[in-house]
């Protein structure tokens, strides 16, 4: 009978460099497991494998009668992987399905992304931030992982992710209320996390992740002020996660329209921002009961899958800032301007850094099912009454 090939012993130098290469998880495309640390218990054990490639018998997967030997301690021939994913490479009956050049695009893949975030230096550091608040009386939730992938090649700050939740909540965004309470919660967790950094180096990079009704995003953008760099994703619908498409040349994304009477006669003064979707004037009237000065920023093909690349998100940063400067030279810099958006969270949120305590507040409007109308959620930018904070 032939005689089993027993598994070699790893050098404790070679088990060291490639738990170094790997970073402590697993290397199979898909998992990145923490291998140091049980996910349920929290307790720390070694939970990996080392797998190898090209196996260590002539008649395991992959095997091959002169390779086998010559790389059964080879660094670039082992692979580190949690137990079921190991249990899987070492199965020869399925060694059609991971043949020895897709376990060496695993292997590559996992420790060239490794190298490339801790080669990085310390201005590629950035703290994530999730914000996510019932939207349509629906919880939302945002998978942290799929963020700090997003980030990449920055990477985080810290271990895990700032969270600002409001899920859960009894009360319905059509109670009265709603809103300003809300926005109450999210002021008072960003002034707790600003004291939580007091004392240590600024927050030179912030990360943000965000799924929450409009009024509150443009609230929660108004409050980061002007810190050094606030990078802000998009969670794309078609591929379901939140990284960037790739860049585009700066372009005429947006369409700026102005009343032909700039003035102030006594009329209100609304914006309204048409990304996601066009906002119909006769809604806006509607909601407001008589005919607005009316301001427009629209994309030029306005849709939900509109903002594809940062560069856009930067350009309506742009448009808007044109605006706002022009509000403050044609009208009074204390009276309401009333705001109508259909925007993804990002230009929301970005809406809200723009603005500066010289601006006039903006009464949000929030759309409601339930009766289809346009109904004032909050004001923002108040700084006399500072009611929302």
């Amino acid at each position: 009978m032939k005689q089993k090939s027993v598994r070699p012993t790893m050098p404790p130098q070679l088990q060291n460099e490639l738990w170094a290469r790997a970073a402590g998880r697993c290397e199979f495309r898909g998992c990145n497991k923490l291998l140091y640390k049980d996910d349920l218990t929290q307790k720390r054990s070694n939970l990996a494998i080392i797998s190898h490639i090209v196996s260590f018998s002539p008649d395991g997967p992959r095997g091959d009668p002169c390779r086998s030997k010559q790389l059964a301690r080879a660094i670039a021939n082992v692979m580190l992987t949690c137990r079921d994913h190991g249990k899987i490479i070492d199965d020869k009956a399925r060694e059609d399905e991971y043949p020895e050049q897709l376990l060496l695009e695993f292997k590559r893949e996992h420790e060239q992304r490794i190298r490339l975030l801790t080669e990085s230096r310390e201005d590629a550091q950035t703290h994530v931030l999730l914000l996510q608040a019932p939207i349509d009386g629906q919880d939302v939730a945002i998978n942290a992982t799929d963020a700090f992938r997003a980030i990449l090649p920055q990477y985080p700050a810290e271990e895990d992710a700032i969270l600002i939740d409001l899920s859960g909540t009894a009360l319905r965004a059509d109670t009265e209320g709603f809103f300003p309470l809300m926005a109450q919660a999210i002021t008072a967790q960003v002034r707790q996390l600003l004291r939580r950094h007091a004392g240590q180096p600024r927050m030179k990079s912030l990360s943000i992740f965000a799924l929450a009704p409009i009024p509150l995003l443009v609230h929660f953008g108004s409050l980061l002020g002007d810190m050094y760099r606030v990078d802000l994703y998009q969670r794309h619908r078609d591929r379901q996660d939140w990284t960037w498409g790739a860049e585009e040349e700066a372009g005429t994304f947006y369409e700026v329209c102005t009343p032909e009477i700039s003035a102030n006669n006594g009329q209100e003064v609304a914006l309204v921002l048409s990304i996601s979707e066009p906002v119909v004037p006769a809604r806006v009237q509607a909601a407001l009961g008589s005919e607005p000065l009316l301001y427009e920023i629209r994309a030029r093909e306005p849709s939900r899958d509109f903002l594809t690349s940062r560069k856009r998100l930067e350009m309506f940063g742009y448009e808007v800032r044109k605006l706002l400067y022009a509000f403050r030279t044609w009208h009074e810099h204390h009276r309401a301007v009333h705001l109508f958006a259909a925007v993804p969270a990002p230009v929301a949120i970005e809406f809200g850094r723009s603005l500066k305590e010289f601006d006039p507040p903006f009464v949000v409007y929030e759309y409601q099912k339930g009766t289809r109308t346009l109904v004032p959620a909050l004001v923002v930018n108040d700084r006399e009454k500072q009611s929302y904070e």
